[in-house]
């Protein structure tokens, strides 16, 4: 029980009405998470529907367990890419959006408190996006999406007190089955959505997918068992008559135009369709990498004092997939990235050979014992090559 305390003043004396209340199993359980994770929250991410999004994805596991995983993705949320506030850069500022339209149609109208995005799956580019850019800076470029989608999320909450979510269509039409996509699906795509499922979990209520190829269904039962099965529950392949199944899930007009055809002209929103990435010739860098060998289902550290303000500026590859980070160790003995701050965001694998080498810069926040951190951990038999250049760039 809790206590409300009700003060009365009258002739000069005060009386106190106690009136118990009993909070929900709900209700405990936030609280609860909330006072294990408090030191690493931050205002903007502590709400009520924000924690109970954690308890929701993960049925049946004690709180000290969700709260790990929670302080994880806080971590995450603190490092140098400021995820906080990325939503509000204006989009655009990263290139890859250029060629990864906007996703956002509106509210479903059907289904209370649901945000609707359709996301043109068969006609983006990831050939051409992936032979140019970094797998990091699809993922920083896909955060801001994601974070933007998050926020309004997170308004829709604050203005009814409803819990909210988003239906995310992915329109297949365009795409073609050849060993280029079942690479993409099992390597990058796969990466890319195993980060976005730990770190924005129970966000999305749907993944409906239309505009489905007869041979799609054989592809699905090929990466079925890959996916959380939480996430297989929520996954919906239309039939050939998605443009009317859609209706129960959406008011049509918020659906895009293209979607129309001779039967149908219900379907109002103007989106732009997405452009091909021109092809551009990927340099070799000027210095001479150094070669760093990690044993299979081990992880290899590099280690740097540094002072506030100095800077790590970093090219990195690898010729098999492998795990990435630069955190903030406490002390020099601490080996546990998952638990300890990042100053760039942990992906605890990505997919190798690297088309494109990782090309950054991190300045530290404050004085202290910095880890460059590689794993291949997810490695049975074979050992990994990583190709480095890591400079720290002393602050003047």
């Amino acid at each position: 029980y809790s206590l409300i305390s009700y003060h009365f003043r009258s002739f000069h004396s005060c009386v106190i009405v106690l009136i118990p209340f009993r909070m929900s199993t709900e209700d405990l359980l936030v609280a609860e998470l909330r006072s294990l994770v408090s030191s690493h929250l931050s205002p903007y991410y502590d709400t009520h529907f924000n924690l109970l999004r954690w308890i929701q994805a993960h049925p049946g596991v004690s709180v000290d367990k969700i709260a790990d995983r929670l302080r994880h993705h806080l971590l995450y949320r603190a490092c140098s890419w400021e995820i906080d506030g990325i939503h509000q850069k204006e989009r655009g500022y990263h290139p890859i959006h250029r060629y990864w339209p906007r996703s956002k149609c509106g509210m479903s109208g059907v289904i209370p408190s649901c945000l609707v995005h359709v996301e043109q799956s068969g006609q983006i580019d990831f050939d051409g996006i992936l032979d140019n850019f970094s797998i990091a800076e699809v993922m920083r470029a896909r955060i801001f999406d994601i974070e933007e989608m998050f926020a309004d999320v997170m308004q829709i909450e604050k203005e009814t007190g409803d819990q909210s979510s988003v239906i995310y269509v992915m329109d297949a039409e365009g795409i073609e089955y050849t060993k280029k996509l079942m690479d993409l699906v099992l390597g990058s795509l796969r990466a890319l959505s195993e980060f976005m499922a730990d770190h924005y979990v129970e966000l999305v209520k749907y993944f409906v997918i239309v505009n489905v190829p007869s041979w799609a269904y054989t592809l699905w039962l090929m990466i079925k068992p890959l996916l959380p099965e939480r996430t297989r529950l929520k996954i919906i392949l239309s039939t050939s008559n998605w443009r009317k199944e859609i209706h129960s899930l959406m008011d049509p007009s918020v659906g895009p135009s293209f979607w129309n055809d001779e039967n149908h002209n219900e379907f109002k929103l103007q989106m732009e369709r997405p452009p091909k990435v021109p092809r551009v010739e990927i340099t070799e860098p000027a210095e001479k990498l150094e070669k760093l060998y990690v044993k299979a289902g081990a992880v290899q550290w590099i280690e740097y004092s540094l002072e506030k303000g100095d800077a790590i500026a970093f090219h990195v590859t690898g010729n098999a997939n492998f795990g990435f980070t630069i955190v903030r160790a406490e002390n020099e003995d601490e080996d546990d990235a998952f638990a300890m701050r990042q100053i760039y965001p942990l992906f605890s694998w990505m997919p190798g050979p690297l088309k494109v080498p990782i090309e950054d810069s991190v300045i530290v926040p404050e004085s202290g014992v910095y880890k460059v951190w590689f794993s291949n951990s997810r490695a049975w038999w074979s050992s990994l090559s990583i190709q480095h250049n890591i400079k720290v760039i002393k602050n003047q």
